[in-house]
C-alpha cells in the first residue's frame, strides 16, 4: 500500500480543526440533541492521558481569559473525522481495537499559544515528536483511507489543549513555563464522538484499544 503523502501546510501555526470547530459552536451556543439514528457527529481519534499526566498539565497556568479543558476531557487528537457514517462505524472500531499501541513515554516540549500570543485560540502542551507517534499515525491515516474516510491533510502535531479562547479574545503574556521535566503516558486509544451543548461539549467514547509500554 502506498503511504498517503501529505499536503503542504501553509497554516501550520493555526489551532487543529477539530478544535476550532468546538470553539466556534461554544462561542455561538450550539446545541446538539443525541439521535440514535443520525450518524456520528464530530468524531475524533484520540489519546486518553492517565490520571498523573492529567493532574500535572491541569496544574499548569493558563491565562484568566481562558476556558480550561475539563479534567475529563483532556487528550491528544490523533485526527479528526468529523461526521462518521453508520455503516462505517463497525469498520473503523474494529481497525482500532484490533491491537494495542505501543508508546514510549513522551517529553512535554513546552506550552505553547496557538496561533500565537497576539490572537490566542488555544493554549497548548506540545510533545515531542517520536518513532511511536509517527508509527501510530501512519496506521490511523492508513485505516482512514482503507474505510474511505477523510483524511485531514494538516500534519500531525502531538499536543494537547488546555484551554480556548474566544475568537475575541484579547493579546496574552508569554505562556507558562514548565515547572520541571514532565512526561506523559497515555492509557488508550480512543474513538470519540462529540455533542455541543450550552455548558460544553460531551464526549461519548464509541471504542478504545489500550496502550501498552516497553
Amino acid at each position: 500500500m502506498q503511504r498517503p503523502e501529505r499536503q503542504s501546510d501553509p497554516q501550520a501555526d493555526a489551532p487543529d480543526r477539530d478544535e476550532v470547530g468546538h470553539e466556534a459552536a461554544h462561542a455561538n451556543g450550539e446545541t446538539e440533541a443525541a439521535d440514535p439514528q443520525r450518524d456520528y457527529q464530530r468524531c475524533f481519534i484520540a489519546l486518553v492521558p492517565d490520571v498523573a499526566t492529567r493532574d500535572a498539565l491541569s496544574a499548569i497556568p493558563v491565562p484568566p481569559a481562558a476556558r480550561r479543558v475539563p479534567y475529563e476531557q483532556l487528550h491528544l487528537t490523533v485526527t479528526f473525522i468529523g461526521a462518521l457514517p453508520l455503516d462505517k462505524s463497525a469498520a473503523l472500531i474494529d481497525a482500532i481495537t484490533r491491537e494495542a499501541v505501543p508508546l514510549e513515554l513522551a517529553p512535554v516540549a513546552k506550552i505553547e499559544h496557538w496561533p500565537g500570543a497576539s490572537h490566542p485560540r488555544l493554549t497548548v502542551a506540545t510533545l515531542a515528536m517520536s518513532d511511536e507517534f509517527v508509527a501510530l499515525d501512519w496506521r490511523v491515516r492508513s485505516t482512514m483511507i482503507a474505510l474511505g474516510l477523510p483524511v485531514d491533510a494538516r500534519a500531525f502535531r502531538p499536543h494537547v489543549t488546555l484551554a480556548r479562547y474566544r475568537r475575541d479574545a484579547a493579546a496574552v503574556g508569554h505562556a507558562a513555563d514548565l515547572p520541571a521535566a514532565l512526561t506523559a503516558r497515555f492509557e488508550a486509544l480512543t474513538l470519540y464522538s462529540s455533542t455541543l451543548a450550552r455548558n460544553g461539549a460531551r464526549y461519548r467514547s464509541l471504542a478504545s484499544a489500550p496502550v501498552v509500554y516497553g
